[in-house]
């Protein structure tokens, strides 16, 4: 129900949030709902690193990470079309919904982002939710506030999670070996979904 819910909301609010949520402090239940699941803890049988490309693909498919893909994906949307209220329509509603997400949810959704490509180095993180997170924080070193916030942890954030990120690992020399096509496919999808911001 949590992952149709989301999926919902995403598809009901991705050109533009509806008017009913910019008013008022509408939207606060709907951000508490999405940041309790991204902070949910990980199940202890999905908590181990591993390079096992079907292992990693039945992790991908469980409705836990579904869950937090799609609340990642969302979140992101939103953060990209609001979070910086100087590049947004110049209409009254909009504006001062603007103003009011970068200040009270921009932090908090930036926390939940952050644990998530932080946790990558010790535990598994879902492909699709780690690679929205990744462009959250991409996202938000746009912004003086959030890059505040996220300074101390840059350095890890690069070496410990985006540069590994980019290595060949044994999977890809096994995938390019047996199916060229497919791992040149698989390379375009990943880094289109990583670095190319979607409007």
């Amino acid at each position: 129900m949590m992952h149709l819910v989301c999926k919902v909301f995403y598809a009901s609010n991705q050109l533009l949030v509806c008017p009913y949520l910019m008013e008022d402090n509408n939207l606060d239940p709907w951000i508490e709902f999405f940041k309790t699941i991204l902070d949910m803890p990980i199940p202890e049988d999905m908590k181990d690193l591993t390079n096992d490309s079907e292992e990693i693909h039945r992790r991908n498919k469980s409705i836990f990470w579904k869950i937090k893909g799609i609340t990642s994906k969302l979140t992101y949307r939103i953060m990209i079309k609001y979070g910086d209220p100087s590049i947004v329509e110049d209409k009254v509603l909009i504006k001062s919904f603007a103003n009011n997400f970068s200040v009270k949810y921009a932090m908090p959704l930036l926390e939940s982002h952050l644990q998530i490509v932080l946790a990558r180095k010790n535990t598994f993180q879902g492909s699709k939710a780690l690679s929205f997170a990744i462009k959250f924080l991409s996202n938000c070193t746009k912004r003086e506030a959030t890059m505040e916030k996220l300074k101390p942890f840059v350095e890890n954030l690069l070496f410990d999670t985006i540069v590994p990120i980019l290595y060949i690992t044994e999977r890809d020399v096994s995938t390019f070996n047996s199916d060229p096509i497919e791992y040149i496919r698989n390379q375009y999808d990943f880094t289109e979904t990583l670095f190319q911001p979607k409007n």
